[in-house]
C-alpha cells in the first residue's frame, strides 16, 4: 500500500490528496466490488465540505459517526498497538526518515497480522451495542 507523507497540519486539501493518491487507489484494488466502508471521527479535517464531497465522488460509503465515539475506533487499538512496540526499540536520536521507516515496518506488520485485524472488526458490533447502551458516551 502506498503510503502519504505530509508535514505541517493535516488540511482538507491534504487529506483530499491523500484519498485519491491513496485510499482511492488501495480500496479499488482492495475492494473490487466497491464494498469497502470508511469510519472517521468527527474532527474538521474529516467533516470538511471538500473531503465529505471527495467521499462521495469517489463513492466511498461512510458509517456514521456519532458524537463521542472514540469507542468505536478500532484503529486506536492499533495505534496503541504500535507505540507499545516502537517503545520497544527506543531510537532517542533517529531522523524523522529513520522514524518513518520504523513506523511503516511496524503499521505492515499490524496490517499483515490477520489474526488482529479479525478480531478488531469482529470487535466492531459490541463497541457499538456498548457506546448505544451508555447514549454514546465513553464506554471506559
Amino acid at each position: 500500500m502506498a503510503t502519504a507523507r505530509h508535514t505541517g497540519a493535516l488540511t482538507a486539501a491534504k487529506f483530499c490528496h491523500i484519498l485519491d493518491t491513496v485510499v482511492g487507489p488501495y480500496t479499488s484494488g482492495v475492494f473490487p466490488n466497491g464494498d469497502f466502508l470508511s469510519q472517521q471521527d468527527l474532527t474538521p479535517v474529516h467533516t470538511a465540505r471538500s473531503v465529505q464531497a471527495r467521499l462521495q465522488q469517489t463513492g466511498i460509503e461512510q458509517l456514521a459517526w456519532v458524537p463521542k465515539g472514540a469507542d468505536i475506533n478500532v484503529i486506536e487499538n492499533a495505534w496503541g498497538r504500535m507505540k507499545v512496540a516502537l517503545n520497544r526499540t527506543p531510537m532517542p536520536s533517529a531522523t524523522e526518515d529513520e522514524l518513518r521507516v520504523a513506523v511503516l515496518a511496524e503499521w505492515q506488520r499490524l496490517a499483515s497480522d490477520t489474526s488482529l485485524v479479525t478480531a478488531l472488526n469482529e470487535s466492531r458490533p459490541s463497541r457499538i451495542s456498548a457506546v448505544v447502551e451508555v447514549n454514546g458516551d465513553m464506554t471506559h
